[in-house]
C-alpha cells in the first residue's frame, strides 16, 4: 500500500496543474454554489448553511481521500456575506485546508439580478513523509482569492468565477513553478416546472486552465418539491447518480460517482453527501404555504380556478382561462365571431368603420318604395351598388334585410308586401355577385311600426326596409342567451360586468343648469348588429350608429341633457342611435347646442324642439345639416 501511496503522490506532483489536486472536487456544486462562485452569496435574504462531505475512490488507499466543505451565507438586500471552511486530503502526503470570507453585491434590473462577488482567505499546504530532500515538508500558508459574477433572469442562471486568482506559490520545493493556477469556472443552469409533480434542473459546469479543460453536465429532477433524482457526467471521471430529499428548510443529498478511468479496477467509486439548512423566517414560510394553498388550477393554464370561467379546459389568460382562437379576449364558446378579432361589446365581432357605416346609411337614405309597390326606385341604385361593393370586399359580412309595411290593407297582405320588398332588395344584391347565403331576409308586415300610423306621413315612414350588417348568423335569442351566460360568469369573478353599460342615475348639465336624470333601460337588441333604419318618402338624412367607447362617466355627460318626459312636441333630429353612450358622446362632442330623447328604444339627438310644427320646420330649413323632424307623440 505504501507503493500505491507513493504512486498517488507522484501523480499529484506530475499533474499539479489539474483540477482535483489544487481545488476541492465536488459533484454537488449546484447545491452549494457559493463555494466556487462568491457572487451567489447574496442570492437569498436569510442565513443558508451547507456542509459537504466527499469520500474519493473508496478502497484505493489505506488513508482516506476526502473533502469537507462548510459554507454559511446570508443576503442583506443588495449585499451578501459568507464564510467557507474546507479540508482536502489526497490520501497521501499532500493535504490542503483553509478558510475564506465572502462578500457580494447585487444589482437589480427590472426582470433580472446581477451579482458580483469576491472571497479572500488563506490555506495551508502540507506535504510530508516523502524521503526527497528536494521536497520541502511541513506546513505553508498561502493566500487565496476568488472573483465571481452571477446573473439570474427568470429561471435561467449563468455564473463565471476565477479561483486561484493570485497564482500563489505553494513553496513545495525551491522552484518557483509550484503555483496555484488560475481556474476559470463557467456555469449555466435552468429550471422548469414540467407539471404539478415534476420539475427539471439541468446544469453545465466548464472548468478551464491554461493546459486543461473539463466539463460536468448534469440533470436533476424534483418530485412534488420534495424528492431529488438526477445524474451527471464528468469528463475523465465518469457518471454520477443523485438522490435526495428536501423538507423546505432542511436538505439532504447523496451522490455516487462511478469511475470509468484508470482507477476503476481499484476503487469502489466515490461518495458525497450534502446537508443544508435554510434559516427562513417563520412569517416567510407561512406566506409561501398560504400562497401555495391559494393556487388551484385544474386545467394548468396559469389561470386560477376562481378566475377561470373554463376551469376544466386549457385556455388563454386574457380570455379568463378559456380557449380564444382569434385572441380578442372573448372565449370561443361565447364569441359570435370566434375566427374574427372583435370587441367584447359586440360579443367578439368586429366593429364597422365610419366609412362602412356611411355607405350603409347612404344606401338606406336613398332606398324608396312607392305606395303598394315592391320595386326599388332607380334613384336608389347608386348607393345600393356601393353597399354591394362593400359586401364583395368583405366576404365574412352578412346583410340582414327586414321588410315592413304600413297599416293600409289586411294584415296578411301587408305581411306579403313586406316580404316582397325584402326579396326585391335581396335580388338586387344577388344580381351583383353577392351569394344568397349572405343575404338573410325577414319581414314583419305592419308589425313594429315607427309611429302611430294615423297620418299619411306616419304611414310613409312605416313603408320601409331596415338593414343590419352582421358577421354571424346567430339569432337574437341565441346571442342574447350567450351574452347573459357570459355576463353572469364575469360578474361572478369581477363583481360587475365591464361589458354592460350600467343603468344609473347621473347628473347632467344643460348650459350650466344642473338637472337629475335617470337613463332609461335600453330596449333589448342584438348587441352584434348596427341598426340603421330609414323610412321611405321622408326627408331624412340617415340614422347612423357611431361607435365609441361603451363606458360612460359623469364627466362625459356633464353638458348633456336627457329629455325623456316629452309631450306633443316636434323635434329637429340630427342623429339617431341605438346605444345611449353613443348618443351622449355625440351630444357632448358637438359644437351645437344639442340634447337627446328616447323613443321606441332608440336615442334621438335633436337641435330644436317646439310644440308648433311650423317653428320646427323653420328651424330645420335654417339649420340644414341633414336634419329632419320627428313627432314622437
Amino acid at each position: 500500500m505504501k507503493k500505491i501511496n507513493l504512486l498517488i503522490i507522484a501523480s499529484i506532483l506530475v499533474t499539479l496543474g489539474g483540477f482535483a489536486q489544487q481545488f476541492p472536487l465536488q459533484s454537488q456544486y449546484q447545491f452549494n454554489y457559493p463555494t466556487i462562485n462568491p457572487a451567489a452569496s447574496a442570492e437569498h435574504d436569510f442565513y443558508r448553511a451547507r456542509a459537504s462531505f466527499r469520500q474519493q475512490w473508496v478502497g484505493l488507499t489505506d488513508n482516506p481521500i476526502s473533502t469537507q466543505i462548510l459554507t454559511v451565507t446570508k443576503g442583506f438586500d443588495n449585499n451578501g456575506l459568507g464564510v467557507t471552511v474546507f479540508s482536502d486530503k489526497t490520501g497521501g502526503a499532500f493535504n490542503k485546508s483553509g478558510a475564506s470570507i465572502i462578500y457580494s453585491q447585487k444589482v437589480k434590473f427590472e426582470k433580472a439580478d446581477l451579482y458580483f462577488g469576491v472571497s479572500g482567505g488563506a490555506a495551508t499546504i502540507n506535504l510530508s513523509s516523502i524521503d526527497d530532500p528536494a521536497v520541502l515538508s511541513g506546513d505553508d500558508v498561502i493566500p487565496e482569492f476568488t472573483f465571481g459574477v452571477y446573473y439570474k433572469v427568470n429561471d435561467i442562471s449563468l455564473g463565471f468565477s476565477v479561483p486561484g486568482l493570485l497564482n500563489a506559490n505553494m513553496e513545495l520545493s525551491g522552484s518557483s513553478e509550484n503555483t496555484i493556477d488560475r481556474h476559470f469556472y463557467t456555469m449555466f443552469s435552468y429550471q422548469k416546472k414540467l407539471n404539478d409533480d415534476w420539475s427539471v434542473y439541468p446544469a453545465v459546469l466548464v472548468k478551464t486552465t491554461a493546459n486543461q479543460n473539463q466539463f460536468d453536465a448534469n440533470i436533476n429532477f424534483k418530485l412534488k418539491n420534495k424528492l431529488w433524482f438526477g445524474t451527471s457526467y464528468r469528463k475523465d471521471f465518469g457518471p454520477t447518480v443523485y438522490v435526495g430529499i428536501d423538507f423546505g428548510r432542511l436538505l439532504s443529498i447523496y451522490s455516487m460517482d462511478v469511475s470509468t478511468n484508470e482507477v476503476a479496477d481499484y476503487s469502489n467509486g466515490s461518495h458525497e453527501f450534502t446537508f443544508g439548512y435554510d434559516f427562513i423566517p417563520e412569517d416567510q414560510v407561512e406566506k409561501e404555504i398560504s400562497d401555495k394553498k391559494l393556487i388551484f388550477d385544474k386545467d394548468k393554464d396559469g389561470v386560477q380556478d376562481e378566475d377561470d370561467i373554463c376551469p376544466n379546459e386549457y385556455g388563454d389568460a386574457y380570455a379568463n382561462g378559456c380557449p380564444d382562437f382569434d385572441k380578442d379576449g372573448v372565449p370561443d364558446k361565447y364569441d359570435l365571431c370566434p375566427h374574427l378579432f372583435g370587441s367584447a361589446g359586440l360579443q367578439g365581432c368586429p366593429d364597422l368603420t365610419y366609412s362602412e357605416e356611411r355607405i350603409i346609411a347612404e344606401a338606406l337614405s336613398d332606398l324608396k318604395f312607392g305606395f303598394d309597390k315592391d320595386e326599388i326606385d332607380y334613384y336608389s341604385y347608386n348607393t345600393l351598388t356601393d353597399l354591394a361593393k362593400l359586401m364583395l370586399s368583405n366576404p365574412k359580412m352578412y346583410l340582414l334585410i327586414e321588410g315592413f309595411a304600413s297599416s293600409e290593407g289586411t294584415e296578411e297582405y301587408n305581411l306579403s308586401l313586406s316580404a316582397r320588398r325584402a326579396k326585391a332588395v335581396q335580388q338586387f344584391f344577388i344580381k351583383r355577385g353577392i351569394e344568397r347565403r349572405r343575404l338573410v331576409i325577414d319581414f314583419h308586415g305592419e308589425d313594429d311600426p315607427l309611429n302611430s300610423n294615423f297620418t299619411e306621413r306616419d304611414k310613409a315612414e312605416n313603408r320601409r326596409v331596415e338593414f343590419k350588417i352582421k358577421y354571424h348568423l346567430f339569432d337574437k335569442i341565441v346571442s342574447s342567451d350567450l351574452k347573459q351566460e357570459y355576463d353572469s360568469l364575469m360578474k361572478g369573478i369581477y363583481g360587475s360586468n365591464p361589458y354592460i353599460n350600467p343603468i344609473q342615475k347621473i347628473e347632467v348639465v344643460q348650459k350650466n343648469e344642473t338637472v337629475n336624470s335617470e337613463l332609461e333601460k335600453e330596449k333589448d337588441r342584438d348587441t352584434n348588429s348596427i341598426v340603421i333604419a330609414k323610412p321611405d318618402q321622408v326627408l331624412v338624412d340617415q340614422e347612423e350608429e357611431v361607435l365609441v367607447s361603451d363606458t360612460v362617466s359623469e364627466q362625459d355627460v356633464s353638458n348633456v341633457v336627457s329629455n325623456n318626459d316629452v309631450k306633443s312636441e316636434y323635434f329637429v333630429i340630427v342623429q339617431v342611435f341605438s346605444d345611449v353612450s353613443n348618443a351622449i358622446d355625440y351630444t357632448y362632442s358637438s359644437e351645437d347646442d344639442l340634447e337627446y330623447t328616447t323613443f321606441n328604444g332608440k336615442y334621438y339627438v335633436f337641435a330644436f324642439s317646439s310644440n308648433i310644427r311650423k317653428e320646427a320646420e323653420e328651424f330645420r330649413n335654417t339649420y340644414g345639416k341633414g336634419s329632419w323632424i320627428l313627432e314622437p307623440r
